[in-house]
């Protein structure tokens, strides 16, 4: 294969990472840049195309999860990622199985439903948000 191929391939992958910043093409990229090189050594298609799926995939297992961490540790959560392990106060008995709760969060009530069918909490009962389905907050005991 025409060592060009690997070069435009990389070329292509950078400038759709560069497009969208999703992390995802930039491992792809990596692999195309090898095979470009290993296709400068060798005039063998076999091993350009082991090396882009190695190297790709092995950037993409091992490197993306550490680049993740460190790309999102300085992001703010916003809407509902915030409200996940907040503490609310019960203003209206939640039982599931009355398909009856409302709780307050930071000034707002929200709909609530236990974590668990055969729980119930009272009025005045703290709880803590597990997470959130649709415009309801999932809550457990504090």
């Amino acid at each position: 294969m025409y060592p060009w191929f690997w070069l435009i391939l990389f070329l292509v992958l950078l400038v759709v990472e560069a497009a969208t910043l999703s992390l995802t093409t930039i491992w792809f990229a990596g692999g195309a840049l090898v095979a470009f090189i290993v296709s400068m050594i060798f005039d063998n298609r076999v091993p350009e195309f082991i090396v882009f799926g190695a190297v790709s995939l092995a950037l993409l297992f091992f490197v993306r999860p550490s680049a993740l961490r460190r790309f999102n540790r300085r992001r703010t959560k916003t809407n509902v990622e915030a409200v996940i392990g907040k503490t609310v106060r019960v203003i209206e008995a939640v039982n599931n199985l009355a398909d009856t709760g409302r709780v307050k969060l930071d000034g707002m009530e929200w709909a609530a439903v236990c974590v668990d069918d055969n729980m119930t909490l009272s009025v005045g009962e703290f709880a803590v948000v597990e997470r959130v389905e649709g415009v309801k907050l999932v809550i457990r005991n504090k």
